[in-house]
């Protein structure tokens, strides 16, 4: 059965929807646990409304494992662990109540600039992360805590590389269009990097693979590391005269 869709007018009732960052695109969470985050950052702007504030004045929600599981449609167990993903990857902070009294979650944002990332970074792989035996404490700040065995976990190390690649987007102007299609996309600093690297054949590079991408359509997710991919084939003297031979067997990537 066909579902009964209309086009969107300018007078058009928008449906309601939820709140996703664009940091979370760049973060190494489980794609329940970036719809959670949502879901709950979602509730966070109701909580700010209603007056939902502690003492210090941090806004909490009251969000019980029952009730998320029925919005998300998702088991207890998945729920769980997508909180614990959060939790260690600072963006949760669970505190207890005591008996009978319901937990408070408290929703929290990196503390930089979020700017809108750019296509040449490099997207993260989603799902499939080792389990995690970090807590956070919130008589401690909200900081998450090391566990034992004094190692920071993926999570922490990737909110660590997502502050930098924010700073780093909000102190460095945008990448410049580069190639007769202006379809490679390179920093300054990228650019200076691969001119020191291929001072006589950076050029031809920026320009056999503009040629390349615009006739095929394809797409690299770090241009930058694309010159070096290409570079390094052509001292291998892979293909033969013109644009070198990059075609590929069916499993590997360009």
């Amino acid at each position: 059965m066909r579902t009964i869709t209309e086009y969107i007018t300018s007078d058009t009732i928008m449906p309601r929807f939820l709140p996703y960052p664009y940091f979370l695109l760049k973060m190494d969470l489980s794609y329940t646990a970036r719809l959670l985050y949502a879901v709950l950052l979602d509730r966070s702007t109701l909580s700010q409304k209603n007056g939902w504030q502690d003492s210090e004045g941090r806004t909490y929600i009251v969000y019980p494992v029952s009730e998320i599981t029925e919005t998300l449609d998702k088991g207890s167990t998945a729920i769980k662990s997508a909180l614990n993903e959060l939790d260690a990857a600072g963006l949760l902070v669970r505190e207890r109540r005591g008996f009978s009294a319901p937990n408070r979650l408290y929703v929290k944002i990196p503390q930089v600039p979020v700017v809108q990332f750019s296509d040449h970074m490099t997207p993260i792989q989603p799902e499939n992360r080792p389990s995690d035996s970090r807590k956070s404490d919130p008589h401690k700040g909200g900081k998450p805590t090391i566990a034992l065995d004094g190692k920071p976990t993926p999570n922490q190390l990737t909110i660590n590389q997502l502050k930098e690649n924010q700073l780093k987007g909000a102190s460095e102007k945008p990448p410049a269009p580069f190639g007769r299609y202006q379809n490679v996309f390179l920093s300054e600093s990228e650019y200076a990097e691969l001119k020191e690297e291929y001072p006589d054949r950076l050029e031809r590079f920026i320009e056999e693979m503009s040629e390349y991408m615009a006739a095929i359509g394809k797409e690299y997710a770090n241009h930058a590391a694309a010159v070096r991919m290409w570079a390094g084939r052509d001292r291998k003297g892979t293909g033969k005269k013109g644009i070198p031979d990059y075609t590929y067997k069916e499993g590997e990537s360009l």
